[in-house]
Formats: structure tokens, sequence, C-alpha cells
């Protein structure tokens, strides 16, 4: 991925384009993320939490939201803002708010009773602080809060 200081803008934010390809953007948000967790401090479980929520939507975008459209994007920021990691994941497919829209998994039911996938969602709405969608100029963004405080609770 090259040096991490170079996709940190002079606002602290750090914006990445990430590809289209699952695997490669799966590669390189981990270690984004890694490096990122690093740079700011940020240690514990927020990392590995951050981590996952956002494998979950890539994947989702990915997979659903991209398929179809020609010139795909997705972009990644990062920015840290005294307790709390701030993370916008965009992309330029069909409107569709992940956070009202996908169904709701039952979590109640045995593991092999359960239908392969569906806990994207439910993962970023447990380990996020806040989550929030909106669409501007054509853009998917979705919004995650994580408090940096987190494992204190754990």
């Amino acid at each position: 991925m090259g040096d991490l200081a170079k996709h940190v803008g002079d606002t602290g934010v750090l914006s990445i384009d990430l590809s289209p390809d699952l695997n490669e953007a799966l590669t390189v948000l981990a270690e984004v993320v890694e490096r990122f967790a690093e740079a700011e401090a940020v240690a514990g479980t927020v990392p590995f939490r951050l981590n996952l929520v956002l494998d979950e939507l890539v994947t989702n975008c990915v997979s659903y939201a991209l398929r179809d459209v020609p010139e795909p994007q997705l972009r990644l920021r990062l920015r840290r803002c005294a307790n709390v990691l701030v993370a916008e994941l965009e992309d330029n497919g069909p409107a569709f708010d992940p956070l009202t829209e996908a169904s709701t998994p039952d979590t109640t039911l045995d593991l092999d009773e359960r239908n392969i996938g569906g806990l994207g969602v439910y993962f970023v709405k447990q380990f996020a602080a806040d989550a929030e969608y909106e669409c501007v100029d054509g853009l998917n963004r979705i919004t995650l809060r994580l408090n940096l405080e987190a494992d204190d609770n754990d």
C-alpha cells in the first residue's frame, strides 16, 4: 500500500480509494486500519471492531452495490476526533440505506438454523456508538463513530 502518510491530507483525515476487487479491497482495508490505529495510538479492541464493521460494509458494497456499476467508486475516510474514531465509507452504487433497509437477523436461532450472512449491519449497530446513512450527490455515505474508550466497558 505504500506510506500511510501520503494518504493523509492537511486536515488529518486519511482518505483512500479502495478497489472494487473484494480480495484487494479487504487486504488494503485491514492494512489501513492497522496503520491508522498505530499512528493514532488507538489500542484495545477498537481497531478489531473497526476492521470488522468496515470489512462487512465493504464486502456488501463490492458484492451488491457496485456489482453492476460501470465505473465503481469506493472511498474510505478515517479520522480521530478526541476520543472518537470516525469512519466514512462512500460508494457510487444505487441508493440503499443498509441501516434501515437490511433485514434484521434472528440471533435467537441456533447457528445451524441461521442463514449464512446477514450479520454485517448487526455488527455495525453493536460496535459503533453511532451510525448514519445519507445519499449525497449520488454517493452512498455511511458514517460510523466508535468510542475509543469502548474497552473500558468490556
